[in-house]
């Protein structure tokens, strides 16, 4: 990892613009989505607009720029693997849109059988629930009243079936409640029984360091999958690094140019990984992008990553405790920060949690988010949805009519937020908490969503597609 040699935050671009109110005021954007999405680093848009005029083709390219690129393109494949402690002899980088994407990737890609086992958990993103349906048995182990894994389930799960289990896949932190997931004594338990160990890392990376282990070692993660634009690279990009040999042995999940070392009309000679996995052009900036940012933030320190969002989540935390008709879907503990991210979802008692989201944004400029946060088993769980209510809420679904879809709302840290974005917020919420809002709201049956009655935001005076071309 590269020595940090520079103490200031670094910049995000647009975390701090000016946002219209409902009353006409501007007033300073707090930005607290990060868990969704982050802002760009500035450093990480200059770099790419310094590289833009030598856009090219990667690989086979003889020209100038296209050897530049390509050099490029896999000098960011290694920072990329040093960023998660990787061993560029056992492991490998292979490109993709996103985590969704990844997480598919090796649901298509590792051998399995009907009969296998998959074990995760109820805490996960659907896109580390979905993918592994229907490849081999999936089982979910169980958390307790606060969202919390129980390791005594999982390892009664583990031995339920001795030597069926293939996959033990989980989050590295909850996206939902914030929990930071205890992944070596997982992966102990999970290599004990042989299985592969898998890390959703798309919410646990950009704020915490992690280090994959030495392949082969008990507490070792045999495949991490993340996305940049969680970690201030939004140019759609993500990657899975992992053991070579899986990849090696398996045809490729998507098929085309770039795969192969051969065709001829009657048989293929696959390429070896990555490439055999990275069909088509790839998002070359993407993944430039994506290893600038992860030099911005080694250069800064994860040290200093987790100690300055350790500091704010206290004080959110601290915050929100005292404000009456307030729930925390988790913990809501300032003492116990060690174990969990700046990701806090809560509900208002008797506010709907679209509306809370609405207010905050249009009379208080904090933008948050609501709903179920594509962890729908979790937050059904924690707000104890009978399973009853479960059919008639998706008959309404189906008849377009989304008013009534369960669910909380989530603020989440990020690096560039200071203490005054996180009293601004708990002003907000507390004015919410004690019914002090002065628009008029309605609700859209069809997304669920809240708008004053004048209407959502208007965005005349933005850059848009009328513009005139230059």
């Amino acid at each position: 990892m590269e020595r940090a040699t520079d103490h200031r935050v670094p910049e995000v671009l647009g975390s701090h613009r000016m946002v219209p109110l409902l009353d006409g005021r501007r007033v300073r954007q707090v930005f607290l989505d990060n868990a969704a999405s982050t802002k760009s680093f500035r450093d990480v848009s200059d770099f790419v607009r310094t590289i833009e005029p030598y856009y090219s083709n990667i690989h086979r390219g003889t020209g100038y720029d296209s050897a530049y690129i390509t050099e490029l393109y896999e000098d960011a494949r290694a920072r990329i693997l040093r960023f998660v402690g990787g061993d560029s002899s056992r492991h490998v980088v292979i490109p993709v849109r996103n985590t969704t994407e990844g997480l598919n990737l090796l649901a298509n890609t590792l051998p399995l059988r009907p009969e296998d086992r998959i074990l995760t958990t109820i805490l996960e993103h659907h896109s580390n629930d979905l993918p592994w349906r229907g490849k081999a048995r999936v089982e979910y182990v169980p958390v307790d009243d606060d969202g919390r894994l129980v390791l005594s389930e999982l390892d009664r799960a583990l031995d339920r079936e001795p030597g069926s289990v293939r996959i033990v896949t989980f989050t590295g932190a909850s996206n939902v409640t914030g929990q930071i997931l205890p992944i070596p004594e997982i992966a102990r338990r999970a290599h004990a029984r042989g299985a592969y160990v898998i890390v959703d890392g798309a919410q646990l990376l950009p704020h915490r360091s992690f280090r994959m282990g030495p392949p082969g070692e008990p507490q070792s993660v045999d495949f991490v999958v993340f996305s940049a634009h969680k970690m201030n690279s939004p140019y759609g990009e993500g990657a899975v690094i992992g053991l070579k040999d899986p990849f090696a042995e398996a045809i490729p999940y998507l098929q085309g140019g770039g795969t192969v070392y051969s065709v001829s009309l009657d048989k293929v000679v696959w390429a070896d990984p990555p490439d055999r996995q990275e069909a088509g052009t790839p998002n070359i900036f993407g993944m430039l992008a994506m290893a600038r940012a992860c030099q911005v933030l080694e250069t800064f320190g994860m040290d200093r990553v987790e100690a300055h969002e350790k500091r704010l989540t206290v004080r959110l935390l601290g915050g929100l405790r005292e404000i009456p008709g307030m729930r925390t879907l988790g913990s809501c503990d300032p003492a116990a920060t060690d174990d969990r991210l700046g990701v806090v979802t809560f509900t208002i008692d008797g506010v709907h949690h679209a509306l809370v989201a609405a207010i905050l944004a249009f009379e208080h400029g904090v933008s948050v988010r609501s709903g179920c946060f594509c962890a729908h088993p979790l937050i059904k769980r924690l707000l104890r949805v009978p399973y009853e209510d479960e059919a008639r809420l998706e008959s309404a679904i189906r008849r377009g009519d989304r008013r009534e879809i369960p669910g909380a709302v989530r603020v989440s840290i990020g690096i560039h937020n200071t203490e005054e974005d996180v009293d601004r917020f708990l002003t907000g919420v507390r004015a919410v908490a004690e019914r002090r809002w002065r628009g008029r709201y309605l609700q859209d049956p069809a997304t669920g969503e809240f708008h004053p009655e004048s209407g959502p935001f208007r965005f005349s005076g933005l850059p848009s597609f009328e513009d005139p071309i230059q």
